[in-house]
C-alpha cells in the first residue's frame, strides 16, 4: 500500500501528528494506538514534502526488534529508501557516533568493548588500594561489601550523564544548603514537637527558598529547592489540621539523631559515600581509558560529555540530523535526554524538529535508569511544543480497555492529570464472545493447575495456541508454570533463557575444577571442605552411610578426607583419579582438561577411572528419557566453552582461570546466559513471557498469572541499596515502586484483544496466606472462584535439591547409631547454640554438618583476622599477669602481626588486615590498656568444670575474666563492626546481637554452675568491641540479667539439647529467616520441647 493510500486510513490524531512535521511535537500514545505506523508515516511525508535525505532523519527507539519493525514498516512505504533512514536504539547510536568520530573519544585510540567481567575485575583493583577508613573499603567474609553497589552506582550515575566532577558539585552545593539550616534545625528538634515551632520552621523555610541557585548539571534541581517544597506543603498541613503530625512525618523523612542524639541531614551519611564514590568513579573511568575499555552506558555518557565539550562536533551532529524522532520516550534515561537536548539546541532560538513519542502509562523501565519525568522535561525545554493525544485503540475490546483504565487510574503523577488532557482509549476492535475474568484459587498449584486446563480448553474451542499468551511477573513463576501445560500436552514457544552457573552440572564442574586445584595447591582444609558435596553428588554412587563413615574415621584418626580415601577400597580410585587431576593443573590446556573432568569418551587406551559426569548427564538413557534434561546440559556447556574461549584470547588457560572466570562472575552477580530462542514461526505453541517483554505484542487471549499483592503491589519487597542518593538526586525515582508495577499490570492487561484473565491463588508455594493485587480491589471485574477438581502439583516437586539435604532431611537409624560415641560424649557450647537457632543459616541442618558431624570448611579471612586479635589481647594480658609490667604496643602489635601470619592469608587480604588490626588495636589499647590488670584471666576453659543444666552438658571458652571482690565479670572480645547499643538497626545486627546476649547468658550459667566459679557473684557480661566507630570511639556493651531470662535461656538450652541427644531435628521451613523468624523457632522450642 502507498503512502497515500495508507494515509487515508489514519484517524483524525494521527494525521496531525504525521503532517506536523516542522518544530518540536510530543505525541502522547496509549496501548493499541498505532504509534509505529504513525512513526514510518511521518518518516514518509518528511521525505516527501522537504528536500530532506533519508540519512538527515533519525529515528531513535529501544531495542533492536523495534528498530527493525519500524524500518520493515517504512520499507513497505517508501521501499529501499528506508534502509538510508538512521533508525537506531540509543546504545547503536552512540556506537555508532564514536565509530565515526574517533578523534574525540580517548584521543582517537583503538578502544574494544568491556564486559561485565573485565569491569568488575578492574574496580576490584580500584578498591583493592583503597585505605581501610573511606566508607566504602568495608570487608565481609573477603568480599568487599560496597562493590557490587558502587559498580551499580556508577552505571547509574552515567545513565544520567553526570561525570564525577558534576557529582561532587552537586553533593557540595546540598551541603551548602545543609550548612545553612541544620544547626537552626538541630535546636529546634531537640524539644518536643509542638504547632508552636511553626513560627520557629517557617523563617527557615524562607531562608532556604532565598538561596541563590547554584550551577548544576542539566535536569538537575537544586536542593534547596526540594527542601523549601516540601517544608511548605508540611507547614500546610500542619496548619490545615492543626496537627503535628506532619512536621514529625518531614523530620522523620529528611533528619535523623547522630550519634550524639542530635537531629542532622540524612544526607550527610549519603553524602559521604558519594564523595567516596565520586573519587573511585574518576578512578574507573581513568583506568577503562588506560586499558582501552568502554563499557555499555560509557558510549552513551562518553557522546554527552564529547558534544559538551567539543562545540564543532556537536554543530556536525545538528547538522546532519534536521529531523528526530524518538519513541518510547517515557524510557529514555537523563544521558540520552541531555544527547537530545545537545542534537537540538540553537544558538538562534530556531525550533527544533524533534518529535517524542511516549506514555507515562507505560513506563515500565525505570529499574534501566528510565525516568518518566523526561516527558515533563521535555514540555519544559520546548515550551513552543504540539501535543497530540493518541486515543483510538485498534487492539482491544472496549471491556478490557475499561478494566485497563480502572487499574491505570490508581497510579500518582499521570499526564491525564499534569496536562489536563484526556487518554480514555476508545475501542475499535470488534470481537465475538468477549472475557474479562478476575480468577481466584486455594493454592498457586491449583491455579497453574487451572490455567493449563483452560488453555487445554481453548485450543479444544478452536483458538490456535500461538494467539494464547500467559504473562507473569518473574520469569521463575513461568518456569513452574511449564510442567503443568507439559502435563496437558500443551507446546510452549518460550525464550528460555539459563544462567548457566545456576545449572547443577556446571556446579559439578566448578566443584571438580575446585577439589582437583585445592589439592594442587596443598590446600587440604579447603579440599576437605568442598570433597563432602563432591562425593554426595549421584553419579559418584556413593551413600550417605558411607559419607558419614568416612567423616568420622577422618576425626578419629586426624587425616585429611583425601587420605581417608585413599585408604578406603571402594574409594580408593576416584582418589588416585583426583590427585592425578591436580598433577595436571599447572600445565594441561584448559579444554583438554574440561574434557577429562567431564569424561569426554575417547578411544584412547582403558584406563583405571573415567569421570562419571558424562555418562551420568549425557548418557543414551538421559537423552532417550529426558533429552530436554540432556539439551539444557549440552547448551550450557557449549555456551561456557565459548565465553571461555573469548576470555582472554591471547593467552593459554588453564583450569584455574576457569575458575578464576567463574568467580568472577558470581562476585559480580552477572550470569553467563545460554539462550534458547523461541520461533517466531511456531503456531502450535502458547507464548510464556514476563510482563516486561510483552511490551508491544499483542495476543487474542491473555492470562496474567500470580497476580497477588506481594509480587504486583504494595507488599512487594526488594533490597535497599547500600548507595543512595540525596532527593535532589533520584536516578531510579520509580524504580520498583508501586507506581511502577500497576503500570507494568497495566501494559500486560492491554496486550489482550478479547480475552483477558487474572488469575491469583489464596496461597503460595510456602504455605503463607496471599491476597490479590491491591489495585484489583478498585475494578468493577467481578472475582470468581475456581474450585479445582484435581491437583497436579506432584509435576511442580523442585528436582533442585541441595546436595546436603539428601543428608540432613531425615536422620536414619544408621546415621543414629554411626552419631551415638558422639553424642554420648558431646557438650554443647554457646557457639553451637547459636549455630541451632540460627534459621537464617541453615539452624539445625548447618549445625548438624558443621558441628556434629564436623565437616571441614576452610577459614575465613575475618575469622583469621579475629584470631590474631584474640591472641595479641591475650598475649598482652598474660605479660602484664606473669611480669607486672604491660607489654609494649609496638611488641603487642608485633605479636599481632606474627599470628596474622600464621594464618596464611593471601598477600591482599594480609596488607589489608595487618593495617586495619594494627590501627585498631592501637585505638582499643589506647582507651583500655589502662584497665587491664594482673588479676584477670584470659580464654578461661569450662569443659572440665561440670556445668550441667538440667540433662544438658555445657562448655565454653571465655575470652577474659575479671575476678574482684567477690565477683566475676566476663568479657568478650569481638573484632567485627561495633554496635552503640543493644538495639540493632537492621536485622541482620539484631541477629548478631541477639546470639551476643545469649552468648553472656550462657556465660553466666557457666560460671553459676561450674565447680570453681559458682562461689562468684557474676556481676554482668560486657562485649567489648575492639574496632573504634567511624568517630574512632570504641564501645562496649553491657548486660546483666534477670531471673525472667534467665530461666527462659535454660528452657531454650534444655529444648536444644533434647533436639540434638535424639536427632529431632525441626523442620525450619515454616519460619521466617530473619530476626523474627529466630525469635518465633525459639519459642516453638521450648513450647514442645522444654
Amino acid at each position: 500500500m502507498d503512502f497515500t493510500a495508507r494515509y487515508k486510513q489514519l484517524n483524525d490524531e494521527q494525521k496531525q501528528a504525521v503532517d506536523t512535521i516542522d518544530g518540536p511535537l510530543l505525541v502522547i500514545a496509549g496501548p493499541g494506538t498505532g504509534k509505529t505506523e504513525l512513526l514510518s508515516m511521518r518518516a514518509a511525508n518528511i521525505l516527501q514534502k522537504t528536500d530532506t535525505l533519508p540519512e538527515n532523519i533519525l529515528c531513535l527507539t529501544f531495542t533492536d526488534s523495534g528498530a527493525n519493525a519500524m524500518r520493515a514498516r517504512l520499507a513497505d512505504i517508501i521501499g529501499p529508501s528506508a534502509y538510508k533512514v538512521a533508525i537506531q536504539t540509543f546504545h547503536g547510536f552512540g556506537t555508532e557516533i564514536i565509530n565515526q568520530y574517533r578523534e574525540y573519544f580517548y584521543s582517537g585510540a583503538e578502544f574494544l568493548p568491556a564486559d561485565d567481567l573485565s569491569s568488575y575485575q578492574l574496580l576490584t583493583s580500584i578498591f583493592d588500594e583503597l585505605d581501610y577508613t573511606n566508607p566504602l573499603a568495608s570487608k565481609n567474609n573477603g568480599e568487599y561489601v560496597y562493590l557490587r553497589d558502587t559498580l551499580v552506582a556508577i552505571g547509574e550515575l552515567k545513565q544520567a550523564g553526570l561525570s564525577s566532577d558534576e557529582l561532587l558539585a552537586i553533593i557540595t552545593a546540598n551541603d551548602e544548603v545543609l550548612d545553612t539550616v541544620e544547626p537552626e534545625l538541630t535546636n529546634i528538634f531537640a524539644g518536643k514537637i509542638s504547632t508552636s515551632m511553626l513560627s520557629l520552621l517557617v523563617p527557615i523555610a524562607e531562608k532556604v527558598a532565598a538561596l541563590p541557585t547554584p550551577v548544576l548539571p542539566p535536569a538537575i534541581t537544586p536542593l534547596a529547592n526540594e527542601l523549601a517544597l516540601s517544608m511548605a506543603r508540611a507547614f500546610d498541613e500542619a496548619v490545615e489540621l492543626n496537627k503535628t503530625t506532619p512536621i514529625t512525618t518531614w523530620r522523620n523523612q529528611w533528619l535523623e539523631k547522630d550519634v550524639n542524639g542530635n537531629f542532622v541531614f540524612k544526607d550527610r551519611k549519603r553524602h559521604l559515600k558519594l564523595r567516596a564514590l565520586a573519587h573511585i568513579y574518576f578512578s574507573y573511568l581513568s583506568r577503562m581509558e588506560q586499558a582501552g575499555l568502554y563499557d555499555y552506558n560509557d558510549m552513551i555518557l562518553n557522546v554527552v560529555h564529547a558534544m559538551e565539550l567539543h562545540p564543532d562536533l556537536k554543530a556536525t551532529l545538528q547538522e546532519k540530523y534536521q529531523y528526530i524522532m524518538v519513541d518510547e520516550f517515557q524510557d529514555t534515561n537523563l544521558a540520552q535526554l541531555r544527547i537530545l537536548f545537545n542534537l537540538t539546541e540553537s544558538p538562534t532560538g530556531d525550533e527544533p524538529n524533534i518529535m517524542a513519542v511516549g506514555d507515562d502509562d507505560q513506563a515500565i523501565y525505570s529499574f534501566q535508569g528510565a525516568d518518566v519525568n523526561n516527558i515533563h522535561r521535555f514540555r519544559q525545554a520546548f515550551p513552543g511544543h504540539k501535543s497530540v493525544v493518541l486515543v483510538h485503540n485498534y487492539r482491544s475490546a472496549g471491556e478490557i480497555l475499561t478494566a485497563a483504565r480502572e487499574v491505570i487510574v490508581q497510579a500518582g503523577g499521570r499526564l491525564e492529570t499534569a496536562m489536563e488532557i484526556t487518554k480514555v482509549l476508545t475501542p475499535h476492535a470488534e470481537y465475538t464472545p468477549i472475557t474479562v475474568r478476575r480468577v481466584s484459587l486455594p493454592t498457586i498449584g491449583d491455579e497453574f493447575s487451572w490455567i493449563a486446563e483452560s488453555i487445554a480448553q481453548q485450543i479444544k474451542a478452536g483458538i490456535a495456541p500461538k494467539d494464547i499468551a500467559v504473562l507473569a511477573r518473574n520469569h521463575t513463576e513461568l518456569v513452574e508454570l511449564v510442567p503443568y501445560l507439559h502435563h496437558h500436552a500443551i507446546a510452549v514457544n518460550y525464550e528460555r533463557r539459563d544462567n548457566v552457573l545456576d545449572i547443577p552440572s556446571v556446579q559439578m564442574l566448578e566443584l571438580l575444577a575446585e577439589v582437583t586445584v585445592a589439592i594442587f595447591n596443598s590446600e587440604h582444609e579447603v579440599a576437605d571442605s568442598r570433597l563432602p558435596e563432591l562425593l554426595a553428588h549421584p553419579m559418584f554412587d556413593v551413600s550417605a552411610e558411607a559419607i558419614w563413615r568416612l567423616s568420622l574415621a577422618a576425626s578419629r584418626n586426624h587425616l585429611s578426607w583425601l587420605e581417608t580415601m585413599l585408604v578406603t577400597p571402594e574409594l580408593k580410585p576416584l582418589a588416585d583419579w583426583l590427585l592425578e587431576r591436580a598433577r595436571a593443573v599447572p600445565h594441561e590446556p584448559l579444554e583438554q582438561c574440561i574434557d577429562t573432568l567431564v569424561g569426554v569418551p575417547t578411544n584412547a587406551e582403558a584406563i583405571a577411572f573415567r569421570s562419571p559426569f558424562y555418562d551420568y548427564y549425557f548418557g543414551k538413557k538421559v537423552l532417550d528419557e529426558t533429552p530436554d534434561a540432556y539439551i539444557t546440559v549440552l547448551e550450557a556447556l557449549r555456551t561456557l566453552r565459548t565465553r571461555l574461549r573469548d576470555y582472554r584470547p591471547n593467552n593459554t588457560l588453564h583450569i584455574t582461570d576457569f575458575l578464576e572466570f567463574i568467580h568472577m562472575h558470581r562476585e559480580l552477580g552477572t550470569g553467563i546466559t545460554s539462550i534458547r530462542s523461541s520461533s517466531a514461526s511456531l503456531d502450535d505453541a502458547v507464548s510464556l513471557m514476563t510482563a516486561h517483554k510483552s511490551k508491544g505484542l499483542e495476543f487474542d487471549t491473555v492470562y496474567i498469572v500470580n497476580s497477588v499483592d506481594n509480587k504486583w503491589g504494595e507488599r512487594v519487597r526488594s533490597r535497599t541499596p547500600l548507595i543512595s542518593y540525596p532527593e535532589n538526586l533520584l536516578l531510579s525515582p520509580n524504580a520498583n515502586t508501586y507506581d511502577e508495577r500497576l503500570r507494568l499490570y497495566f501494559v500486560a492487561m492491554t496486550r489482550a484483544k478479547r480475552q483477558l484473565y487474572m488469575s491469583y491463588s489464596s496461597k503460595a508455594v510456602n504455605d503463607k496466606e496471599t491476597l490479590p493485587a491491591s489495585f484489583l480491589s478498585g475494578i468493577t471485574v467481578p472475582e470468581t472462584t475456581e474450585t479445582p477438581v484435581h491437583s497436579i502439583a506432584t509435576l511442580t516437586m523442585l528436582n533442585e535439591i541441595a546436595w546436603h539435604d539428601t543428608i540432613t532431611d531425615r536422620p536414619t537409624d544408621t546415621m543414629k547409631q554411626l552419631l551415638a560415641p558422639v553424642l554420648e560424649t558431646y557438650k554443647l557450647s554457646s557457639t553451637h547454640l547459636n549455630h541451632f537457632i540460627d534459621i537464617s543459616y541453615g539452624g539445625p541442618a548447618t549445625f548438624l554438618m558443621n558441628d556434629l558431624l564436623r565437616f571441614p570448611s576452610a577459614k575465613s579471612a575475618s575469622a583469621s583476622y579475629g584470631t590474631a586479635v584474640h591472641a595479641a589481647l591475650q598475649r598482652a594480658h598474660n605479660h602484664l599477669a606473669a611480669t607486672g609490667d604491660r607489654r609494649p604496643l609496638e611488641d603487642v602489635l608485633g605479636d599481632f602481626i606474627h599470628e596474622l601470619e600464621r594464618q596464611r592469608l593471601s598477600e591482599e587480604e594480609f596488607t589489608l588486615y595487618s593495617k586495619k588490626g594494627s590501627d585498631s588495636l592501637g585505638a582499643f589499647l589506647a582507651v583500655n590498656y589502662s584497665t587491664f590488670s594482673g588479676s584477670q584471666r584470659t580464654e578461661l576453659n569450662f569443659a572440665g568444670q561440670g556445668v550441667q543444666i538440667g540433662e544438658a552438658r555445657l562448655t565454653g571458652k571465655m575470652d577474659l575474666v575479671d575476678i574482684a571482690d567477690n565477683a566475676i565479670t566476663v568479657t568478650d572480645y569481638k573484632t567485627g563492626k561495633p554496635s552503640a547499643s543493644w538495639q540493632g538497626k537492621t536485622d541482620y545486627e539484631k541477629i548478631k546481637l541477639h546470639k551476643y546476649k545469649q552468648q553472656l547468658m550462657f556465660y553466666q550459667l557457666l560460671c553459676e554452675n561450674s565447680r570453681d566459679y559458682s562461689k562468684y557473684e557474676f556481676a554482668g557480661g560486657v562485649l567489648q568491641f575492639v574496632e573504634p566507630d567511624t568517630t574512632g570511639a570504641i564501645h562496649a556493651l553491657r548486660e546483666q540479667f534477670n531471673d525472667e531470662e534467665l530461666e527462659r535461656f535454660q528452657k531454650l538450652l534444655c529444648a536444644v539439647w533434647q533436639c540434638i541427644t535424639t536427632l529431632e531435628l525441626p523442620d525450619v521451613s515454616e519460619f521466617e529467616a530473619n530476626y523474627k523468624g529466630i525469635l518465633a523457632f525459639e519459642e516453638y522450642l521450648i513450647d514442645k520441647y522444654a
